[in-house]
Parts: C-alpha cells; sequence; structure tokens
C-alpha cells in the first residue's frame, strides 16, 4: 500500500492514478509526501518517503510556456516524471508507459512533436528519456501515428456525428457502459426512438444551416440491432449520409438477413461482429447469450458485403493465454477489415468489479497483448488507433487494427480529438473542436435512458445553445 500526500489538492487525482499504477504490483508500505515550490521558469519537486531513513529526493524541471493553461498541464508533467522517478528508486519497477496515465497517449506525441519550443527535442527522446515509455509502447505509438496522418482531419466544418441506442441483448459482466438489458426495457424503445429521432432532426438542421460536411457516421451502443429491424431501420432511415457509416451489432445473436438487407439499403459501410473470444465456455461466464458458432454463421451474412470489424478482449476470467491465442488465430483465419484488441478493465459498475475480480497479472497480460500484435502484424494489419484505460490489466492498452485502407475514420477522430462530434441519445457527448486553440469543449446528454427521455426537452434546447456559439 502507498500513501500519498500533495501540497496542492488540485493536482492530487492525477497524481493519485500514477500511483495506483505502482501500488497495484507493490507489496510493501510506503508513505510519499510530495511538495514543489514554483520558481523563475523552473519548477522545484520535493519528494520524501520512509522507505529509507531521512529520504527524500529533489528535482528541478523547466516550465515553459506563455498561457496559465500550459503552465499547469505542464507542472502536472513534472509532478508525475519526480513521483515516478521517485517509485522507481525505491521499488524498482517500471511501467510499460512510464509515468503517463492519460487515455490518448498517440495524441500527446503529436503535441509533443509539434511542440519544439517547449520540450527542446523530438517527441520520441521525451517518452523515452523523460516519460520512460518502453521502447515497444514508443514504436506502437509511432506506427499509429504514422498510419494516422493522411486521414487526420484538417478542416474545422468537416465533422461525425455519433448516434447511441443503449440497449442490448443481455449486460456483460465487464460491462460499465449505460446499457440496458433490452428485455427488461422494451416499454423505454418506442419512447426513446421518438426522442433520439427529435435531436437527430435538430441536428440535421445544424448540418444544413452550417454547410458541414460530414466525415462518418457512428450509431453505437450498447448493441444497436437489439432493437430489431423495424426500430433501427426506422432511426437509421433520419439520419445523413456520409461517406463512412458504421453500426454497432456487436451480439451475433442480433444479425440475420433481414437485418443485413436493412442495413445495406441504408448505404451502411461497416459492422461490427463481436466475439470477445471464441471459447464457450467464457462467452457462458460473462454474461453473452450467443455460442461460437453464431459468431461464424454472423460473420458469413455480411462478409463481402460491408467492412467488417471484430473486437477481441484480453485477461478474459478463466481464459489461459492458449486461449486468447486460439481466439486471435480465428480472427487471423476469418480476416475480417478491422480487428480490436482490448486489453479488459474493471470499471466501477461492472459485475466483474462488484466480485472483486482483479484480472491477470502484468506478464500474462503482456505475453497476451503481445501475441496479438505480431500475429496480426504478420497478416497484414497495422495498428490505427489506441486508447488506454483506468484499472486496465497490466497497465496497458487497447489497440484497433485495420487492413491497408479500412482505418475507420470515426476511431481516429474520436481518440486524437481533432474533429467535432454531433451527438445524439443518452450518454452522448457532443465536442466542439476549435483548431485555432486546439480546444475541445463538450455538452453531455443525461447518462440514463429515462433521464434522458424525461428531459428531451431540455436536451434539445442544450444543444441548440451549444451549437448556437459555433454559427
Amino acid at each position: 500500500m502507498i500513501n500519498f500526500t500533495c501540497s496542492n489538492e488540485e493536482y492530487a487525482g492525477d497524481l493519485a492514478e500514477l500511483i495506483r499504477l505502482f501500488d497495484s504490483r507493490f507489496d510493501g508500505e510506503l508513505s510519499l509526501d510530495v511538495s514543489y515550490t514554483r520558481m523563475a521558469g523552473a519548477l522545484k519537486v520535493s519528494i520524501k518517503a520512509d522507505a529509507f531513513e531521512n529520504f527524500e529526493k529533489n528535482f528541478i524541471y523547466p516550465i515553459k510556456g506563455d498561457s496559465p493553461l500550459v503552465v499547469k498541464r505542464e507542472e502536472k508533467r513534472c509532478l508525475k516524471m519526480a513521483i515516478y522517478s521517485a517509485l522507481v528508486f525505491i521499488t524498482g519497477i517500471r511501467l510499460p508507459y512510464g509515468c503517463l496515465t492519460g487515455i490518448r497517449p498517440t495524441k500527446l506525441y503529436v503535441e509533443v512533436d509539434s511542440s519544439p519550443e517547449i520540450y527542446g527535442k523530438s517527441a520520441r527522446r521525451v517518452f523515452k528519456e523523460d516519460y520512460d515509455v518502453s521502447e515497444g509502447k514508443v514504436q506502437l505509438i509511432e506506427r499509429i501515428v504514422d498510419v494516422q496522418k493522411p486521414l487526420r482531419n484538417k478542416d474545422e466544418k468537416d465533422m461525425d456525428m455519433f448516434i447511441f441506442i443503449p440497449f442490448c441483448p443481455s449486460r456483460c459482466a465487464y460491462c460499465s457502459f449505460v446499457s440496458l438489458a433490452i428485455d427488461k426495457q422494451r416499454k423505454l424503445v418506442r419512447p426513446y426512438i421518438d426522442c433520439l429521432i427529435r435531436e437527430i432532426e435538430q441536428t440535421k438542421e445544424f448540418i444544413a444551416q452550417n454547410d458541414i460536411k460530414l466525415r462518418a457516421v457512428y450509431v453505437g451502443g450498447g448493441t444497436p440491432t437489439s432493437i430489431g429491424v423495424d426500430g433501427l431501420d426506422e432511426v437509421l432511415s433520419h439520419l445523413p449520409a456520409a461517406p463512412e457509416f458504421t453500426v454497432e451489432a456487436g451480439r451475433p445473436d442480433t444479425i440475420d438477413k433481414d437485418m443485413v438487407d436493412m442495413l445495406l439499403r441504408h448505404g451502411v459501410t461497416r459492422i461490427s461482429v463481436n466475439p470477445q473470444t471464441f471459447n464457450d465456455a467464457t462467452l457462458e461466464l460473462i454474461g453473452r447469450k450467443h455460442r461460437a458458432r453464431d459468431i461464424y454463421n454472423a460473420y458469413a451474412l455480411v462478409k463481402g458485403k460491408m467492412d467488417v470489424n471484430m473486437d477481441l478482449i484480453a485477461t478474459l476470467p478463466g481464459e489461459s493465454f492458449e486461449d486468447f491465442k486460439n481466439s486471435v488465430d480465428i480472427c487471423r483465419a476469418l480476416s475480417p477489415e478491422n480487428i480490436t484488441v482490448h486489453t479488459l478493465y474493471m470499471k466501477k459498475g461492472s459485475e466483474l468489479k462488484n466480485s472483486k475480480y482483479v484480472g491477470a497479472n502484468f506478464q500474462e497480460a503482456s505475453k497476451m497483448v503481445d501475441y496479438a500484435y505480431s500475429k496480426l502484424l504478420e497478416a497484414g494489419y497495422a495498428p490505427y488507433y489506441m486508447y488506454r484505460q483506468k484499472y486496465t490489466s497490466g497497465n496497458l492498452e487497447n489497440v484497433g487494427y485495420a487492413k491497408p485502407g479500412k482505418e475507420c475514420v470515426y476511431n481516429i477522430d474520436i481518440m486524437e480529438e481533432d474533429t467535432s462530434i454531433l451527438a445524439c441519445g443518452a450518454n452522448a457527448i457532443s465536442k466542439k473542436w476549435e483548431k485555432d486553440k486546439n480546444l475541445i469543449t463538450r455538452c453531455a446528454n443525461y447518462k440514463e435512458p429515462l433521464e434522458y427521455v424525461k428531459n428531451i426537452y431540455m436536451m434539445l434546447k442544450r444543444q441548440r445553445e451549444f451549437w448556437k456559439e459555433s454559427n
């Protein structure tokens, strides 16, 4: 257990996340006291610990920046580097992403690379020398940044549209999203669709009035296909066209010929058919109501008609390395356009988190993730987007792989935050990107579907006012 105090409570939350990553791999008892002093163009950080008698380490970092926001960000960065260095010295533990705790390492890499006046050296050197990111993870980040370069958004008026449908056939044990088992919520589906269509139509007015060009439309959840052919057909009939049009149909037991025909009529270009695993025992354990054979049947219905993504999750409960290896090998053989490899994470509200499941250790999780990386590269896939989450097994990452030219633009946009997102539905968060300031502002709808339905007029008003500022 590592106990921690900081002289500035404003930074304590961010710093505690870094300490938690050590705590998950440290067996002893340790107390840290962190304080800092602002100097002219620099920050002095002092760290005391009870690991050794009279232990104290002092660090001085240059601080550059021409705005309070940049200075604040740099101060937190320096505090993390100091704490990380002290904990590595005390514990001997090194983390694969070093002192980085953020969701978007690739976004940070690009920002560092484009700010030599602040960092004074290349992004590679900053990540390796200052942040202590491992060579393997730096190479992964660099591969993704290179793949993304020709696909990144360059125009503020090019946007994406996101539609959230929060219903599923059942709730998976690892799920923490706002999604409802549809059998218990049938009465809510009709009013939810009505409210969602109202918001879609209002959003379309904004698109038309402001000459917005859509890069991608993404219908996510939940499992949008769980509301049935007729319900989803009604929603899709109100959506505008876009070059990339994704519908998540993650549960193969919601995909049949009628569903596929309807999606094709609406011009859907990309679909998710998500196994998570091809192990029937694991599927039962995590609460999915289908079996591996259903995955094969659903995939046969969509292969060659739309681009397909398949999700896999490393370190699912009860699964060995051989189980995960088998799932990766099957996915490679099926050869969908996209394969996304997640590392299991336990967030508040999930059944696994509530049952105190802790996930695999770092070595086992790394072995799984590394196997997927090497075998998918061998098969011609390239990593094209990534993100990290709290409470992930082994402090690792989630990575999307794609065949050349089959990258999902929406996934890149939402992770790199250089595109405005027009979001509709419960738990949807609209994001406004201001290119000149490199600034994202957000407008969130109510999370719970029932609250969204009850407060739809408030949601519509809030979204109108948010986007009106962009006119």
